[in-house]
Parts: C-alpha cells; sequence; structure tokens
C-alpha cells in the first residue's frame, strides 16, 4: 500500500493568499506546524501535480511522482529557510523527482499526448506568446499548440512550463534546472523558436521572448 502524506491530515488549512503562503506561515514551516504545513498543501498540491502530470504525461505516474515530492517535503521541511522563497524550493523538488523518474524509466524521449489535461497551460501560452489567425479556431490552436509542447525536449519543456505555467522569473528557474540565468534565457528562447517551426503558419509571435 502507498505510503499517504501525513500532511493531508491535518484539516482546514487557512493562510494561502493568492497562491502563497503568507510570511507568518512561511516561518512556522520548518518547525513542521500543522496550520502551515496543511496551508502549504493547499497552496501547492494542484500546482505542482499539473507540473509533474504534464512533464510525465501519465496520470497514475503523476499522482505517485505528486506524492512523493510531498512525503519529500515533509521530510525535509526543516532545512527550509523561511528567508528565502517558498516556490522555486518546492519545485526544484518537483523536477528532481521527474528527472529521477525519467532516468529509471529511460523516458527521456517520451512525448505522448496531452489527453484530459485540459486548455489551461495552452490559453496561456496562446494569450502570452502567440496570436493566431483569425480564422483559427481557439479549440484547433491549443490543440495544436499542445502536441508541440508535447514534443519538446525535456529540458526546454521543462522551462517553458515554470516560466509559462508558474510565471517565475529566470533567476529562479535557473536556480531549479541548475543552470545559468543566461542559459535558461536561451533555452526558453530555443523553445519558442521550435514552437514557431512546429507551427508554421499558425504562430505570429509579437511577445518580448526573453523578458
Amino acid at each position: 500500500m502507498r505510503e499517504e502524506p501525513v500532511i493531508q491530515d491535518l484539516g482546514a488549512p487557512e493562510g494561502c493568499v493568492s497562491g502563497e503562503l503568507s510570511a507568518e506561515l512561511r516561518r512556522r514551516l520548518p518547525a513542521r506546524d500543522g496550520r502551515a504545513l496543511a496551508a502549504f498543501f493547499d497552496c501547492y498540491f494542484d500546482r505542482i501535480y499539473g507540473y509533474v502530470r504534464r512533464l510525465v504525461q501519465d496520470d497514475s505516474e503523476a499522482e505517485d511522482l505528486t506524492q512523493e515530492v510531498f512525503l519529500h517535503v515533509q521530510r525535509a521541511i526543516h532545512t527550509y529557510d523561511p528567508g528565502r522563497e517558498l516556490r522555486p524550493w518546492v519545485f526544484t523538488i518537483a523536477t528532481n523527482k521527474v528527472r529521477d523518474f525519467w532516468r529509471s524509466r529511460r523516458m527521456r524521449d517520451a512525448s505522448a499526448e496531452d489527453g484530459e489535461d485540459g486548455p489551461g497551460l495552452v490559453a496561456q501560452v496562446v494569450s502570452r506568446e502567440l496570436r493566431a489567425e483569425e480564422s483559427l479556431s481557439r479549440a484547433e490552436l491549443e490543440r495544436r499548440v499542445r502536441a508541440a509542447i508535447d514534443a519538446l525536449p525535456e529540458g526546454m519543456r521543462m522551462t517553458l512550463l515554470l516560466r509559462v505555467y508558474e510565471g517565475l522569473p529566470f533567476e529562479d528557474i535557473a536556480r531549479i534546472l541548475e543552470r545559468t540565468e543566461v542559459a535558461v534565457r536561451k533555452r526558453y528562447s530555443r523553445a519558442l523558436e521550435v514552437l514557431r517551426e512546429s507551427l508554421g503558419a499558425v504562430w505570429r509571435a509579437d511577445a518580448e521572448e526573453s523578458r
């Protein structure tokens, strides 16, 4: 039977405002404060699952990996420095779990369909990076963009997800992926170039690629 994280049993969480914990709750995390852990779980579970799901492209594997992420967080929370941003710390753990999964299952080249994952990320990419031709329906555009994102190499896909889906600055993404900020900016720009090439005439970019 799979071990379930204790933080799921801590009751109704409070203190998650606009997707982030308050400074007070962050300070209480290293002491394994129940209310702080519950609020942390409420703020981050769906976001981590969505990030992992888009990378491994399998519901069951994403659920298992997300559980592993939060079990890891629970074991390591005493090492968290409340003076630092919480989000990069959590997404670093999630990214490393996905990398371990790819290494163990030899899935570096996986590019399966996104299935029922929904248009959330695609809609953000479309609104932030693309201006579709008026003759193309939004549903068709989202389908094409989703397929193009799924086909990106893992490093580019991670960078794109962290930048567009989570809105992280390049500095934080560089720490998460253990690359320089310059390398991450180049990888992000390259990911957009690959999407342009994949989408052809559908793509008419007018975004600032290195904001």
